[in-house]
């Protein structure tokens, strides 16, 4: 006899409390999503009896959402992308599913693959302190700031995530040369009631392998937990071996896999 596959039961959060009861331990959605903030401002979100959830918001109103987030299974989350493209009053601009999500006929451009980590000091990992870290200088977001950071992302990380001015960015941490050039940057972001995470790290190609971007990612984190932060999160681009190694050194750990596409309007 054949087995009939039933799809996975899936209901409208009912509120930011409702959410965060059915999956306020995952990374993804405590590191992206403000718990004191109302569904009426922050958007939608649907849940999955077998635990998978999707969640998205936008500045523009209720009910809509600009990038949609989707957890579960492969097969869940299928289901639930399916339903907020049918419920919502507009598609969002893009989304984010488990990496093996089958897309079926939904042809999204841009298609991108990650993987989203997380350090957590209740896995009992102590953060050491590198060589080099003590190079590392706060700079504050500025107009100037931003300028000089931005050129000098454009050779020391061509795809980075968080653009200098991004109202986000709380602050960046910086290694500069004895003449004042920068070595190696990255980013400490903040999203509104959201927790702390890591964005646009970046070497200039000649001072590589000098272990500058594992100090930058050291001191960031490190800022990120005096910051009352519970935990530190960050993605990158998906192959990137040398990443994942940098970042598991300092104790991350890979909790999502997924990928990303952009949906026409």
């Amino acid at each position: 006899m054949r087995e009939v596959m039933t799809e996975p039961v899936i209901r409208r959060a009912e509120s930011t409390d409702d959410l965060f009861a059915a999956a306020g331990r995952d990374y993804l959605l405590r590191s992206d999503a403000a718990p004191e903030e109302s569904l009426a401002d922050q958007g939608v979100a649907w849940l999955a009896a077998d635990g998978g959830f999707a969640f998205g918001g936008s500045k523009e109103g209720p009910d809509l959402v600009d990038w949609l987030t989707v957890i579960g299974t492969p097969d869940t989350a299928l289901t639930l992308l399916r339903r907020a493209l049918a419920e919502l009053p507009r598609p969002p601009h893009g989304f984010s599913v488990p990496r093996e999500t089958d897309l079926g006929s939904l042809a999204p451009s841009e298609l991108d693959q990650w993987d989203f980590m997380a350090f957590d000091p209740a896995w009992g990992v102590e953060l050491a302190v590198l060589p080099g870290e003590e190079r590392v200088a706060e700079l504050l977001p500025s107009a100037s700031a931003d300028a000089e950071i931005g050129e000098f992302l454009k050779l020391a990380n061509p795809s980075h995530s968080a653009k200098p001015g991004w109202e986000a960015i709380d602050a960046w941490g910086v290694v500069r040369d004895a003449d004042g050039a920068l070595l190696a940057c990255g980013a400490y972001c903040r999203r509104d009631g959201g927790n702390g995470y890591l964005a646009s790290i970046g070497t200039a190609p000649a001072a590589r392998g000098q272990g500058l971007g594992t100090a930058v990612s050291s001191w960031l984190t490190r800022r990120s937990l005096a910051n009352g932060d519970g935990f530190c999160a960050l993605g990158h681009w998906h192959p990137n071996e040398p990443a994942r190694r940098m970042y598991a050194r300092l104790g991350y750990r890979t909790t999502h896999q997924m990928k990303s596409g952009r949906l026409a309007a």
